[in-house]
């Protein structure tokens, strides 16, 4: 017998095979329930057809063919992706309001026998539970930043502390940017904002919110997108605790950590050229040089001392936050990484 299609709000209580988001290839970019897959009803090329004849020539008629594109497009994506599925399959499906694009989706995959859900409210439904959420959490987050001056591998640290028994929250990696000037990925597109605030959401709802959670000290953006105000307000509240190395080392770690631009040095100039406003032309004539040079250690060394270092300064002292402990590293190898994480979990 078809099971009886059920639409639901609370679509986390329940532990579902597949999520699927019916809505268009653009939409889905924009943002989408973490986990989900987009199997759209219309592409964005024949949502504009439809809606052109909605607009322009008459509703039945975009209704006729809305209708023939969306059964078209449903039978495809069965045949594609979901044929050989069970009989106890558990879909959900979404589309923005939670209206008829999922609604015809979702009643196919019913009449099959699928034990299928459709979101009531959709999207907009899911991200009003994200804006709620993130809202409210900052306070209940018991947070401890790693900090430290440019090059002293935060990043690796926190990372390595998931291996000793610690939970993080890595915004860089959710951010898909190093957090610094230098910091956009090639070959890495930065999610929208929207999307970013999905992938919090989702990162903090696995974490046990008794524990303590560090968190690299960032700026409130990284790279074009803004850390939500009550996660931030509470990073900036939060005690720390502070790596100290040596600019040599943090020199020769950066060179590493940064391959790519030594690799491919018009990645740095148009950045460069960008700081022409806040350092001397002489500094920057220099740095230019030394690029064309390949003198990779004293660029980074040069760019440390006269931007990283007096901003993170600048920045240490309008963000006054507890000290906790400060670890110093004797090297930035891998063991020494992984010491410096274990000591940082092992803080009481």
């Amino acid at each position: 017998m078809p099971s009886k299609l059920k639409k639901i709000k609370q679509w986390e209580n329940i532990n579902f095979d597949t999520i699927i988001d019916v809505r268009s290839p653009s939409e889905y970019k924009e943002d989408h329930i973490i986990g989900s897959i987009n199997c759209p009803v219309l592409s964005d090329k024949e949502r504009i057809e439809v809606g052109t004849i909605y607009k322009k020539e008459s509703t039945f008629r975009a209704k006729i063919i809305g209708s023939s594109l969306t059964a078209r497009n449903i039978a495809n994506h069965i045949e594609s992706k979901f044929i050989n599925q069970k009989g106890s399959w558990r879909p959900l499906i979404y589309c923005w309001r939670g209206g008829q694009r999922s609604k015809s989706f979702a009643i196919i995959l019913s009449e099959v026998g699928w034990r299928t859900y459709q979101l009531d409210g959709g999207y907009k439904k899911y991200r009003n539970n994200v804006i709620n959420y993130l809202n409210k959490i900052g306070s209940k987050l018991k947070v401890i930043l790693i900090s430290g001056k440019t090059g002293s591998a935060k990043t690796k640290i926190l990372q390595n502390i998931v291996s000793h028994g610690g939970q993080i929250l890595d915004l860089e990696n959710l951010a898909n940017h190093k957090g610094s000037l230098l910091g956009k990925i090639p070959g890495f597109e930065q999610p929208s904002q929207k999307l970013f605030e999905s992938r919090l959401f989702y990162e903090l709802k696995k974490l046990d919110l008794r524990k303590n959670i560090y968190v690299e000290a960032e700026s409130s953006k990284i790279g074009n997108l803004h850390i939500p105000k009550s996660i931030w307000g509470k990073m900036i509240k939060s005690p720390r605790i502070e790596i100290k190395a040596d600019v040599k080392l943090r020199s020769s770690f950066l060179i590493k950590d940064y391959d790519y631009m030594c690799n491919d040095p018009e990645l740095i100039k148009p950045i460069i050229n960008g700081l022409k406003n806040k350092l001397s032309k002489k500094l920057i004539g220099e740095w230019l040089v030394l690029i064309n040079e390949n003198k990779w250690f004293d660029l980074t060394k040069s760019f440390l001392e006269n931007h990283y270092d007096p901003s993170y300064s600048s920045n240490t002292i309008k963000n006054d936050r507890k000290i906790i402990k400060q670890i110093e590293a004797k090297t930035l190898s891998d063991f020494d990484i992984n010491r410096i994480a274990k000591l940082i979990v092992s803080q009481k």
